[in-house]
């Protein structure tokens, strides 16, 4: 779906509007977004700290969990603060990429004084948790909206703002590979490169750049791959064993879904990653046939039509057989093919 020029948006549509007058009537704020924070999440949060401070504005961005180390090139990475003690008499707090209120993190649900509440996002199942939200489900990423927001509210576009921005988009279209890598994505990613993003730059640092303990994992994940009996559905686990006994972190999962979805005849990918004992988060991966947004919510998550996730408590095969079977429900209720032949995107996300 086609959408007008920034311009043109911010002068139609009542949301912008409001946003952008938010921000110019503010002076002091919070920039948020989700626990386990990827690509899109760190880029959007970190372009829209440093759109803010360019404007002469006093921000604060914050993230409950520690950032990946994949993000430290990003610029503006080491002011994120992890804590909000302390900090007060904030006009405006802004949540980038985050459909569920609560994914933004116990400690910051406690946080008082959080100001005029903006909820800036691209996920269909997003809750409207903000006095004022701005949900653009046809965007390729929250980047994407992001970036439509400055430049409506006067900002000038740096270097610094394009490749957090330019890392957004190029995360969460999978490096412009699925279906929701729009004319939009293609011509803001664009003009992010003529502000001073460098594709090859960023690429290698995002997706050429892993541990060796992340390999070592996802080896150990690849053996537990499993299939429903008509291989429509191919599942993977991880345990916290595991991820000790490699020395690694949770974040080193984040893609080991798509190896699941990948396999030929597979409609739909699962990875179960021991959060606690008797909890796991599942990631849901499908390569069009489903809408698995509508299977996550059955379980109090959600996401997109191609890439949703919750969490569950229970042990193993009790989960497992849980989520396969509304899996196989859903396949057999949702014959029809998706207009899109890829997935909209895996967008990185520890859902």
């Amino acid at each position: 779906m086609h959408r007008a020029p920034t311009q043109e948006i911010f002068m139609t549509d009542e949301k912008y509007s409001k946003i952008v007058e938010a921000i110019k009537n503010s002076r002091r704020f919070v920039v948020v977004s989700h626990v386990n924070p990827e690509g899109d999440a760190v880029g959007s949060l970190l372009g829209m700290y440093l759109g803010l401070k360019g404007m002469g504005k006093e921000v604060v961005p914050y993230l409950e969990d520690q950032l990946p180390p994949l993000y430290d090139f990003l610029p503006g990475s080491k002011d994120i603060v992890h804590t909000l003690e302390g900090v007060k008499d904030i006009d405006c707090t802004i949540a980038v990429d985050c459909g569920q209120a609560d994914r933004l993190g116990d400690n910051f649900s406690s946080f008082k004084g959080k100001g005029v509440f903006l909820n800036i996002d691209h996920h269909v199942t997003n809750d409207n948790y903000g006095d004022v939200n701005l949900v653009v489900p046809e965007a390729s990423a929250a980047g994407e909206i992001v970036y439509d927001v400055l430049k409506a509210a006067g900002a000038e576009i740096t270097k610094g703002i394009a490749i957090n921005l330019y890392t957004a988009i190029h995360t969460d279209t999978g490096s412009f590979r699925y279906s929701c890598s729009t004319p939009e994505a293609f011509r803001k990613a664009g003009e992010l490169v003529r502000a001073g993003a460098d594709p090859w730059d960023i690429s290698v640092k995002v997706y050429e750049n892993y541990p060796a303990a992340r390999f070592k994992l996802l080896g150990a994940t690849l053996s537990t791959l499993e299939f429903t009996d008509d291989n429509k559905i191919a599942i993977v686990h991880v345990t916290l064993e595991s991820i000790k006994s490699f020395d690694g972190t949770k974040d080193m999962t984040d893609g080991f879904v798509n190896y699941a979805r990948a396999i030929e005849g597979v409609e739909v990918g699962v990875l179960f990653r021991e959060v606690k004992k008797g909890e796991y988060k599942a990631s849901l991966r499908s390569k069009g046939r489903i809408d698995v947004s509508g299977v996550a919510g059955l379980f109090n998550g959600g996401g997109h039509a191609h890439a949703a996730g919750f969490s569950i408590k229970g042990n193993l095969l009790e989960v497992k057989a849980k989520v396969v079977a509304e899996l196989e429900k859903a396949l057999k209720e949702q014959s029809s093919p998706s207009p899109y032949p890829l997935p909209v995107g895996e967008r990185r996300e520890k859902l």
